[in-house]
């Protein structure tokens, strides 16, 4: 239950960046959203105004408090709603073309939250870009995206920022450690030859990546090889399952198939089916 205000912009499926629905709403009891079961291809920008929410992404959970905000892959692994102990939880959300969260994703480390209170110039613009979308006034498609890219290199240039104040923080051998999973995600990979080749005992790995990154080194890879195979499915459903498989790391069908489906609550296959890409317009889904 409670307030909601959206729209829905419909322009050709572009390279550029561009907006193409969002909205404000406030929610009382029952909101919750599951993005492994959500249909499309966008990213979802959402910023917490009032009340609290609740985000996991895997093993991991988050409080999304007044001026915390959260970038989402539809479909993806984040679920999201009101959180336990709020009686309510105002927000508004920008929902832009696939592009921006493929150019997000490799140009960051996937910063699960961002906080907005030092930064109150984008959040003026965050709202008023909201204002443009609900009153329909972009004068045209230029516009539309002109501004959305803006938006992105904004959010970009604070995120970089967030990050390095946190990568401080972190010891340079994990940076490097993480670093190298993400490029060699798509091979057999040894808990205990990447131990030895950061010269770091198999226990110390894991307890040091799971006290940064809220998830063990195993986990991390899991998922990021979902996150591969996803893109690869939608990009590429002419791939067989064993393929996509084999070119993000999994090295038995069955056993991909298996972890896919608990991540994603889809088969390989009907992931593929459904979320396609089509040269046709974006479609906006309604919260």
């Amino acid at each position: 239950m409670g307030l909601n205000h959206s729209f829905q912009l419909h322009y050709d499926h572009t390279q550029y960046f561009h907006l193409i629905g969002g909205g404000n709403e406030t929610v009382t009891a029952n909101y919750y959203w599951d993005c492994r079961q959500r249909t499309g291809n966008y990213c979802l920008f959402q910023y917490t105004i009032k009340g609290q929410g609740h985000l996991q992404i895997g093993d991991s959970h988050y409080t999304l408090k007044p001026g915390d905000a959260f970038l989402a892959t539809i479909p993806g692994n984040q679920i999201y709603s009101l959180a336990p102990d709020s009686i309510n939880w105002q927000f508004i959300y920008l929902e832009f073309s696939p592009h921006f969260i493929d150019q997000w994703h490799q140009m960051t480390q996937d910063t699960p939250i961002l906080n907005f209170k030092e930064h109150p110039v984008f959040v003026k613009n965050c709202l008023a870009l909201n204002q443009i979308g609900l009153q329909n006034t972009f004068s045209d498609y230029f516009e539309n995206t002109s501004r959305s890219a803006q938006f992105f290199f904004d959010l970009l240039r604070i995120s970089q920022h967030t990050h390095q104040s946190a990568q401080d923080k972190y010891p340079e051998w994990l940076i490097h450690y993480r670093q190298w999973l993400d490029i060699h995600y798509d091979q057999d990979i040894s808990l205990e030859d990447t131990a030895d080749i950061f010269n770091k005992s198999k226990y110390t790995l894991i307890k040091v990546f799971k006290y940064y990154y809220q998830q063990s080194p195993k986990q991390y890879l899991i998922d990021l090889r979902i996150k591969k195979a996803m893109r690869l499915l939608i990009e590429h459903p002419e791939l067989t399952v064993k393929t996509v498989a084999q070119k993000c790391g999994f090295q038995s069908a069955n056993y991909f198939t298996k972890v896919f489906h608990k991540k994603t609550m889809y088969s390989p296959l009907k992931f593929a089916q459904e979320n396609t890409l089509h040269d046709s317009s974006v479609h906006y889904f309604n919260n």
